[in-house]
């Protein structure tokens, strides 16, 4: 009988703890890392992983692959990026709890973005048991969206809740927390969440506190009023005792640029009095979001000075798909405003958008620092979603490990896997040692890339040659295999 199920052989091992790389075997049984280093014994498959890193799957820690994770549950875009967990329910948005009410909401402006779903089910638990049962390629974590549980009770209102309506907001962060999830987010700049004040947060916090649960959150301005919205996420923090998470750390806008230099010290001054803080960052100058959000909340003024593509639309596929909205504004002959007007109009407000909002200074700047995390922050759309959904892993160590080197390739692994697994509760992830489950990438280095573009994004990174899901091989060769061994990881 073989000792065991896989053995890696003539690995470059790069543990995911930042030290120095190091030759070795991995061997494998189940779903488990048995043995890490010079491995003798026999095993029923062999992987020659000679010349290649072999490295903890990657950790995805920003996504909102909710309904994806289910309605397409091979995940391709995530596993042949080397993905092997997903951490969904970003931005105060996501799919559970749900009501009627939430139903109808979702199907009419949630949908379009996140992607279509009937919400089958009315609980968290309820929910991540679907998951479970779709039996997805890669693991799935999630929070509670503070907006759909905001949704639930209050609908659209601006006014704070009352406190019966606050009262049952803590019962559904709380049947969520006990059903797993690993924390709360918050989408400041979204309704509804955009109408909740900080007190309010604190106190759903609060109720995520005793849990060891992580408040995350797109803060309220990533523009010129960044380091007041940095403030309060911190706030909200330190006065719940939850770790905090900010959300694809950015300054947007021309007149934001630079505003990195003040807001990495002044996270680091909170991690200094005691506040568990860190970020996360994707790759790229430019962001995607709910085109609607973006012209409501008084952006529609950056159209014309940013350039800006629309992703996806729900009828005019042809006609607005992979366009600068200048373009579309020309041929439809009126000022930028009036042409986004007409297009929420015509697309019932659901197309999805492209803005290049960043200056490369600044996310260099993020990548770097030493308590950043990737994560996509791709939207699962139809169309032309922005590349980032396929190819966040791939272009993370393609620009800034090799092309402008900001950091070495063992850090920029430590970033994608231990980092984000310890942080977000993930046991026996993110690393490549005895014990731990068995999420591994295997990459060539030197030719790793990410290959989509804004024209067409759906293509998977150059590269990545294996990718291993709890022990199950998910890819190789550049192809996906039908291995679906991925579960619903609640908290640990």
């Amino acid at each position: 009988m073989p000792d065991y199920d896989l053995i890696i052989r003539n690995a470059r091992i790069i543990d995911g703890t930042a030290a120095p790389a190091r030759d070795g075997d991995i061997a494998i049984s189940g779903e488990r890392i048995e043995a890490v280093g010079a491995v003798s014994g026999t095993a029923r498959r062999e992987i020659d992983a000679r010349g290649l890193a072999v490295t903890p799957g990657f950790i995805d820690v920003h996504t909102h692959d909710d309904a994806a994770v289910i309605r397409d549950p091979r995940v391709d875009f995530k596993i042949m990026q080397g993905v092997t967990t997903d951490v969904a329910g970003n931005c105060g948005a996501g799919v559970a709890p749900a009501n009627d009410d939430f139903r109808l909401y979702y199907a009419k402006g949630v949908g379009p973005i996140l992607g279509e779903s009937a919400l089958p089910w009315s609980t968290t638990a309820e929910y991540f048991d679907a998951v479970d049962a779709a039996h997805p390629a890669c693991n799935v974590a999630a929070y509670v969206p503070h907006g759909v549980v905001r949704y639930n009770v209050v609908g659209l209102k601006k006014d704070p809740p009352t406190e019966a309506e606050l009262a049952r907001m803590k019962e559904l962060v709380d049947e969520a927390m006990r059903a797993g999830a690993i924390g709360m987010s918050t989408g400041l700049v979204y309704l509804p969440g955009s109408n909740a004040r900080t007190e309010e947060l604190i106190e759903l916090a609060k109720v995520v506190s005793p849990y060891g649960g992580i408040y995350t959150s797109h803060i309220r301005n990533e523009g010129d009023g960044l380091l007041a919205a940095v403030a309060e996420a911190i706030r909200i923090g330190e006065e719940s005792g939850c770790p905090v998470q900010l959300s694809h750390h950015k300054a947007g806008g021309p007149t934001a640029y630079g505003l990195t230099k003040q807001s990495l010290p002044f996270i680091a001054a909170a991690r200094a009095r005691g506040v568990d803080v860190t970020i996360d960052a994707y790759p790229y100058v430019a962001s995607s979001s709910s085109l609607a959000a973006m012209f409501r909340i008084g952006q529609g003024r950056a159209f014309d000075v940013v350039p800006a593509i629309i992703a996806s639309v729900k009828y005019e596929h042809e006609k607005y798909e992979g366009k600068y909205i200048s373009d579309i504004a020309q041929d439809l002959d009126l000022p930028i405003p009036d042409a986004i007007r007409k297009i929420l109009h015509d697309e019932e407000n659901s197309p999805s958008v492209i803005m290049f909002i960043m200056d490369e200074d600044d996310v260099r700047r993020v990548m770097a620092d030493e308590h950043c995390m990737v994560g996509s922050d791709g939207l699962p759309s139809e169309g032309k979603p922005h590349p980032r959904l396929y190819g966040t892993m791939a272009r993370a160590i393609q620009s800034y490990v090799r092309e402008q080197p900001v950091m070495a390739l063992e850090e920029a692994v430590r970033k994608m896997t231990s980092l984000p697994a310890r942080k977000h509760l993930l046991a026996d992830r993110g690393v490549l040692a005895a014990g731990a489950f068995a999420d591994i990438v295997i990459f060539d280095p030197e030719t790793i890339a990410d290959v989509a573009t804004y024209q067409e994004p759906r293509q998977y990174p150059a590269g990545i040659e294996y990718v291993i899901v709890n022990g199950a091989v998910a890819a190789e060769g550049g192809k996906q295999t039908d291995a679906r061994a991925g579960r619903m990881l609640r908290r640990a």
